[in-house]
């Protein structure tokens, strides 16, 4: 070997000594090999640094220091043959394996390319210790496994309870995906979903879900689920959208439905796309019915529970009064129990059923009221009645507790000076109205809402009643009132209740 090969040599070795735990020079004509350097690690595996025969001695030097897993890969890879092959088709030729070493398996990679010395050809073969670096790999390959995986649980969830659902991407209108059918469920979509080849663009299947399928809502539907809105979204921040329809189902039924539509840009071409899934509500809206029921329930039953805890407060003052006005007027005392008997009844219908009944019994529970708070108030209550129609009803305890409202806090605060308290009654064209106004201090409305809503507020009074009445009757009930002049609250029933009632 003339010295100018060796300098090259030396040169090539010493470049490749910091990242190479050892280098073979294999001469391809005569196989012999020898090495230029040899790491500590590496030499601790007790391989000959020079040979006769590369490929003669190969087998045995792979079963004595490769992993048993990789031994057949090797062998065949670094064979004569494959070696040129690869060479041939490649500047590189390169392998990865695992050697064993103090009972630990170490990643290693092989490197070979050919260079010419002397007009012969050479292959220069570095070993190289890629151990960090293939467990980084391998850590993070099992993240996104992880990550993938994690995706796919979230697609499962997803899609668990999903009719249908479609790929799409907005920005080229094109259809990408879609499930095989609509509604994997008892009742299917009265028609099939078109395939992707019969209607390959998302705005023709959008025009053609709107003119088949949907049944309720379908200007919502073609609005809220078109291509162009949902770019909208997008543009403004929005990564989700949906729309409430209904369906035809095959049956002839209509199916409540609601598409979510899950915006987010394709990260390679910067396109956006929609992952759009539809819901079947059914169960949904049944159950979510049977919850409003059961607190409707709960909550009318906590009313009737807290009057009847409320009246016998009344019923004994009342009796304590009428019991001392017994020796000085009889003739007196007689009517109070007269009145005290009517409201009592009253109080006793409304604890055990909340059915409508004629006005003119909550009338007549009214007066009753207001006579036994006259023994109390004497000339300074006044009451006024103005009883334009009583062709209607109304629930039991609804006027009596606001002509008591209007008494206690409005009439009663005025002191000596007393007050006056209106009952009216009329009829519009679709309403029956009754009104109950004083001319007490009045109060802040607002203010009285807000301590309802943070539940300062006095939890039997007017919302109940207002809860009663929606529920019960559709009916509306609406408070006036100013500071100093007093308080109007106004009951509408409407008169297609009455009518459906009879």
């Amino acid at each position: 070997m003339e010295k100018q090969d060796i300098t090259n040599y030396e040169l090539i070795a010493k470049t490749l000594f910091e990242t190479y735990e050892t280098i073979y020079d294999i001469d391809m004509e005569t196989n012999t090999y020898s090495t230029f350097y040899e790491s500590e690690a590496y030499r601790s595996l007790r391989i000959d640094n020079e040979g006769k025969d590369f490929f003669k001695i190969l087998p045995e030097k792979v079963e004595q220091v490769i992993a048993d897993e990789d031994q057949k890969y090797v062998v065949r890879m670094l064979q004569k043959e494959n070696l040129i092959k690869g060479l041939e088709n490649e500047k590189y030729y390169s392998l990865i394996y695992r050697i064993k070493r103090e009972d630990k398996e170490i990643y290693h990679q092989i490197r070979a390319t050919y260079q010419p010395v002397n007009g012969r050809m050479h292959v220069f073969m570095g070993v190289r210790n890629i151990d960090s670096m293939m467990r980084r790999e391998e850590a993070h390959r099992k993240e996104i496994q992880a990550l993938y995986q994690k995706e796919m649980n979230h697609m499962k969830a997803v899609l668990a309870s999903a009719a249908a659902y479609m790929e799409v991407n907005l920005t080229q209108n094109i259809l990408l995906e879609k499930s095989d059918d609509g509604l994997e469920t008892e009742k299917r979509f009265i028609k099939r979903i078109p395939s992707l080849e019969d209607i390959p663009e998302y705005d023709m299947m959008h025009t053609w879900i709107c003119d088949n399928l949907v049944t309720e809502n379908r200007k919502g539907y073609r609005r809220y689920a078109s291509r162009e809105y949902l770019l909208k979204c997008f543009d403004r921040g929005a990564l989700r959208s949906s729309v409430l329809f209904s369906v035809y189902t095959k049956e002839g039924g209509i199916q409540p439905c609601r598409e979510i539509f899950f915006l987010y840009q394709e990260k390679t071409t910067n396109d956006i796309h929609a992952f759009c899934v539809i819901y079947d509500l059914t169960e949904q809206q049944k159950k979510e019915g049977e919850r409003k029921l059961l607190e409707t329930e709960l909550k009318m039953s906590r009313i009737r529970n807290f009057t009847s805890q409320m009246q016998p407060h009344f019923l004994y003052n009342a009796l304590g009064s009428i019991q001392e006005v017994i020796l000085m007027d009889p003739e007196y005392a007689s009517e109070l129990l007269g009145n005290f008997t009517i409201h009592l009844r009253s109080c006793i219908r409304s604890m055990t059923k909340d059915e409508p009944l004629p006005v003119d019994q909550e009338m007549e529970n009214v007066k009753a009221y207001i006579e036994i708070e006259k023994m109390r108030f004497g000339d300074k209550l006044r009451a006024h009645y103005e009883i334009g129609t009583n062709q209607f009803s109304i629930l039991p305890l609804t006027i009596q507790p606001i002509v008591e409202n209007s008494i206690r806090h409005g009439i009663y605060e005025k002191g000596k000076a007393g007050g006056d308290v209106y009952i009216r009654t009329k009829a519009t064209e679709d309403a029956w109205v009754v009104e109950v106004e004083d001319n007490g201090i009045g109060f802040d409305v607002d203010e009285y809402m807000a301590r309802q809503r943070t539940g300062q507020g006095d939890s039997t009074g007017l919302e109940n009643i207002r809860f009663r009445l929606e529920k019960v009757m559709n009916a509306h009930l609406q408070v006036k009132s100013t500071k100093g002049i007093g308080t109007v609250v106004t009951l509408t029933i409407p008169k297609m209740y009455e009518q459906n009632r009879l």
